[in-house]
């Protein structure tokens, strides 16, 4: 891929050197084709003095003179001839009949006595009839003039000469940049990518460490680059939940499994040898292992359900939160009150920007565990808005229960997947759920417990 930029650059530069050297043709040609209209229209103006010097047949001498002398002042070695072929005047002989100031001016000005080139022949005409032939060519200018043509030329051949450096130079220099800028985070993902394919789940792609990081952050350039490389780390972070969870599940189920199995194998073995004869005791103990098994293969629902989610990264949304509270809340209201419980919603109408499907999940289990384990009194959701010192905004939802409680010796693993505490009978799930689509959708959440009191779960965005 560097290669392949550092090549496009190349070529941009070498059809920017083409241009330059094209544009430098045409202008310079355009220049020169202006100077010779130039000299043609002041060729012009001498040859209509020259035919306005001859009058009823013959020729003005001191008015022609006046026209050469004209004609050398523009710049031209002239003379003219008449139809017999006889030279009647040249711009040489008008020279020699200047005075010295004047002859002393114009050598400052013209390189005399003669032009360089060959002569341009012109005929002239009065009242249509032709009345003689004008030769001419120029002179080299020793002047001004002549100067600033030259310097024209010069500048100009200088200023395209030094764009070019600079557009080659820059092209150069942003060519070496964009290669390390753009190929530098695919190369780091090509690498990722090749441990992953090689079985280490493990690897994430760090931040790239950009020049002008400060104002990168700033101004919250986060481009293509980036998004692609969060996207891989999200892929990677989810083939390796998945391949922890196929092997959590697969020991965990193996394990669950065995016990209610062997169960039930002993209890129909007793009852085929005669060992037991109450069949409704044994039948009572098969029923009870089968309801293990569903128990198992609902938390492995429950549990594919959530992994599902967090491998659908979706898309964030805004909604009421008290709106969406209240519609979760009054879905569960119903379970509450067979119990004997209240359950109070206290919070703002405000609208934040989230994850709706999972928040949903997060919240539903945080109230089914507070069900679970509250037996008196009830349920308090509370929510709203926060800012911190830093300027940052968000939300928290706090589930509040009167249940009875955690100890501090279990309040460190009731986030692990399959931790079943003290008296528990759930399935060790709902809360590891809880924590890892919390943390997927970018909250944390936090626990205050007292024994025999109740329990407080803070999850805040």
């Amino acid at each position: 891929m560097r290669t392949k930029l550092f090549l496009s650059f190349i070529l941009i530069i070498f059809l920017a050197l083409l241009s330059n050297v094209v544009f430098e043709r045409l202008t310079l040609n355009d220049f020169d084709e202006f100077v010779r209209g130039t000299k043609e229209d002041q060729l012009y103006w001498v040859m209509a003095s020259i035919e306005g010097s001859y009058t009823d047949g013959k020729w003005d001498m001191e008015h022609l003179s006046m026209a050469l002398h004209w004609g050398l002042m523009l710049g031209f070695e002239t003379y003219v001839e008449d139809t017999a072929g006889k030279q009647v005047l040249s711009s040489t002989e008008v020279l020699l009949s200047l005075n010295p100031n004047m002859f002393k001016r114009m050598l400052s000005i013209l390189k005399l006595p003669t032009g360089k080139g060959e002569y341009v022949w012109y005929p002239l005409y009065v009242n249509g009839e032709e009345i003689g032939t004008l030769y001419a060519r120029p002179l080299k200018r020793l002047g001004a003039i002549a100067l600033k043509e030259d310097i024209f030329r010069k500048r100009g051949r200088e200023f395209l000469f030094t764009s070019f450096l600079i557009a080659g130079g820059g092209a150069i220099f942003l060519s070496v940049l964009f290669t390390i800028y753009l190929s530098t985070p695919v190369r780091r993902l090509n690498a990722a990518a090749e441990k992953i394919a090689s079985g280490d789940l493990s690897v994430r792609i760090p931040p790239l460490h950009r020049p002008f990081g400060r104002l990168y952050s700033t101004l919250r350039c986060h481009d293509e680059m980036d998004r692609l490389t969060d996207t891989f780390n999200y892929m990677a972070e989810a083939l390796r939940r998945e391949d922890a969870l196929r092997k959590h599940l697969t020991s965990n189920v193996a394990h669950e499994l065995r016990t209610p199995l062997a169960i039930i194998k002993v209890n129909l073995e007793a009852i085929e040898d005669g060992i037991i004869t109450d069949t409704h005791t044994v039948i009572n103990n098969i029923n009870s292992e089968i309801q293990r098994l569903i128990s198992l293969v609902e938390g492995i629902e429950d549990i594919t359900r959530a992994e599902a989610s967090f491998f659908r990264k979706g898309t964030q949304e805004e909604i009421d939160l008290r709106e969406f509270i209240v519609t979760i809340t009054s879905a569960m209201s119903q379970m509450m009150e067979e119990k004997g419980l209240f359950l109070k919603t206290e919070g703002p109408s405000v609208t934040v920007k989230t994850y709706p499907e999972k928040l949903h999940i997060i919240l539903k289990n945080l109230l089914t565990n507070a069900c679970k384990f509250t037996h008196s009194g009830g349920i308090t959701v509370r929510w709203d808005r926060y800012r911190k010192e830093d300027g940052s905004a968000g939300f928290y939802i706090t589930v509040e229960d009167s249940g009875r409680g955690i100890t501090p010796g279990e309040l460190s693993r009731i986030f692990e997947r399959f931790y079943k505490g003290r008296d528990s009978g759930g399935r060790g799930l709902g809360l590891a759920i809880v924590k890892e689509l919390t943390e997927v959708i970018g909250g944390r959440i936090d626990v205050e417990s007292t024994p025999d009191i109740g329990s407080r779960f803070t999850v805040t965005f």
